[in-house]
C-alpha cells in the first residue's frame, strides 16, 4: 500500500525542515531525507543517520535549505494599512495575497538586472550540461556533446519563459519586521495616515491563523546587490534590491498553478489568532478612535485598541 503524503504529513515536513527528529542531526544539501511512521506510528523526518528507524515510508527526496530563514515565534510584525483595508480584511476574514506582478517594484520575482543576464544565462547553461553528462545513477540519457548543448539550450529557454509566468502564479502578502513602531511604516502604507490602522501579530499567530497550511511559506526577504549578485531559478521572490532594506519584510508566499487571478487571492484566516493589538496612527483624532472600537465590536473582535506610542509628549 502506498501511503498518502497529506496536509498533515506535509505540516509535519514543513514544521521539521532543517533536522533529523531523532538525533537533531542537520541536513546537508542534497542529502538523502526521509518522511514516514516509526514502529509506535508517530510520524518522523530522518536522514540516512536514523532512516532505518522507519517502519513505513511515505516520501524520500534530496534535501535543499530554504531560500529564507524562519523568525522565531514571538518576533513581533505589524502590517499598516488605511481604514477601508482594515474593514476589508475583519469583514472578510481574509488577508489579500497580491499577485506578484501588481507590486510597484519591477524586481518582484526578478533574477537580477538585465544588463547582467549573460552572466547568469552562461552559468546556469554550464549547470545543465553538467547535468547531463553526470546523470543520477540509473539514469542514461545517452546523447552526444552537440545534442547535450542543444537540450541545455531548450532548458535554459523554458526556465526564462516559466520565470516570467511564475509571477502571474505567485501571490504575497508582506509583513514588517520590528519590536516598535515605525514612522517610515505609517507613512508609507497609509494613503491618509490620519485614519490608517496597523495590527501587530507574531510570527507564530499570523502561522496559525492561515491554519499551518504548508501550501504557503512565510519567512524572511533576503536582501542584495544586484550588481554583484543573483536570485536562483526557484527562490527570486524572496530577494530584493538592498535600496529596500528598510522594510525588514517578512512575507507569506503562495503559488496557485490552477486558476487566474486578476490582482490577488484572498485567503482565510482566524482574525482573533492572527491580530494581537490594533493601534491608530500617531496623527489621528479621537473621533477616529470611537470609529475603530465601534467597528471592531460589529463584528465581534475583541481586541484592545491602542493610540500610537510616537503620540506621547516629551517635555524639554
Amino acid at each position: 500500500m502506498t501511503l498518502k503524503h497529506t496536509i498533515k504529513t506535509r505540516r509535519f515536513l514543513n514544521e521539521n525542515h532543517d533536522s533529523c527528529t531523532i538525533c537533531g542531526n542537520e541536513f546537508k544539501e542534497s542529502e538523502t531525507t526521509h518522511l514516514g511512521y516509526l514502529e509506535n506510528g508517530e510520524l518522523a523526518y530522518l536522514g540516512d543517520c536514523c532512516s532505518s528507524k522507519l517502519k513505513e515510508t511515505i516520501i524520500r527526496h534530496s534535501f535543499s535549505k530554504r531560500p529564507y530563514t524562519i523568525a522565531d515565534k514571538d518576533t513581533i510584525l505589524w502590517r499598516f494599512m488605511d481604514f477601508t483595508k482594515f474593514i476589508s480584511l475583519i469583514s472578510s476574514n481574509s488577508l489579500f495575497f497580491t499577485r506578484a506582478d501588481k507590486f510597484e517594484d519591477p524586481f518582484e520575482g526578478a533574477k537580477g538586472l538585465k544588463k547582467n543576464k549573460n552572466k547568469w544565462d552562461k552559468h546556469y547553461l554550464e549547470f545543465i550540461e553538467q547535468a547531463h553528462k553526470n546523470p543520477p545513477e540509473g539514469i542514461d540519457f545517452k546523447l552526444t556533446d552537440k545534442q547535450i548543448k542543444i537540450e541545455s539550450k531548450r532548458v535554459l529557454a523554458e526556465m526564462e519563459s516559466g520565470g516570467i509566468e511564475d509571477i502571474k502564479k505567485t501571490f504575497i502578502n508582506c509583513w514588517h519586521e520590528n519590536e516598535f513602531e515605525s514612522e517610515a511604516m505609517w507613512k508609507l502604507y497609509t494613503n491618509n495616515m490620519s485614519e490608517g490602522i496597523a495590527i501587530q501579530t507574531t510570527y507564530d499567530r499570523l502561522y496559525r491563523s492561515l491554519n499551518k497550511n504548508p501550501s504557503i511559506d512565510i519567512g524572511r526577504v533576503n536582501y542584495i546587490d544586484f550588481n554583484n549578485s543573483f536570485a536562483g531559478v526557484n527562490d527570486s521572490f524572496w530577494y530584493k534590491r538592498k535600496s529596500f532594506e528598510h522594510e525588514k519584510e517578512v512575507r507569506a508566499i503562495y503559488f496557485d498553478f490552477k486558476k487566474e487571478y486578476d490582482f490577488g487571492k484572498p485567503i482565510k484566516v482566524n482574525i482573533n489568532t492572527l491580530i494581537q493589538k490594533i493601534y491608530v496612527s500617531p496623527t489621528a483624532q479621537n473621533w477616529f478612535l470611537e470609529v475603530v472600537k465601534e467597528t471592531i465590536g460589529k463584528y465581534n473582535l475583541k481586541k484592545k485598541i491602542y493610540q500610537s506610542n510616537m503620540k506621547a509628549e516629551p517635555f524639554h
